[in-house]
């Protein structure tokens, strides 16, 4: 096979490669964040609102909550949004299996210590979500939050203005 052939070959190979990977969910590459990296990543999206939910596989809360999440992710991730899962797994197998069978499609990661991470962020019930805006933190959630909450929490730090109080008319879950 003449070296051009080859380089063909190679070519063609690596843009089908890029092609095919660009369906693939961000998510399933699940990987280890310490809190320290987690801080990082929130202040390296500074023109963007984040939202940080913390979650794990054996919250039967969080199970609906990250679908829910999911949904908001595909309506607001160009504009300005970016949405992070932080599992409190032990295991990592467990978050891919979930995160696959469920199709959720923004960036999740594993707390490489979950102590840490829990003292960190002052995490005391899951699932919880962190807004930040610029780099700064905007609002917390605890607890279980309808769709509409969190969309109207997500709305109203785009927009700079104070997020609505979560009603307490539905039993915490």
């Amino acid at each position: 096979m003449s070296i051009v052939c080859h380089f063909r070959k190679v070519l063609f190979l690596g843009l089908f490669a890029i092609i095919s990977l660009s369906d693939v969910s961000y998510a399933k590459d699940v990987k280890d964040i310490t809190s320290t990296d987690l801080k990082e990543v929130i202040r390296s999206n500074k023109d963007k609102i984040v939202a940080v939910t913390f979650w794990a596989t054996w919250c039967e809360v969080c199970k609906e909550h990250l679908p829910e999440l999911n949904t908001l992710y595909e309506k607001y991730k160009e504009k300005k949004v970016e949405i992070l899962g932080v599992s409190l797994d032990d295991k990592v197998k467990g978050v891919k299996d979930f995160v696959e069978k469920k199709g959720i499609t923004f960036p999740i990661f594993r707390a490489k210590d979950k102590e840490e991470m829990s003292y960190v962020y002052n995490i005391r019930k899951i699932p919880i979500i962190y807004y930040y805006k610029d780099g700064e933190l905007e609002h917390i959630e605890e607890g279980y939050t309808d769709l509409e909450h969190i969309e109207e929490d997500l709305r109203s730090c785009l927009e700079g203005v104070t997020p609505p109080q979560k009603e307490r008319t539905s039993p915490s879950k």
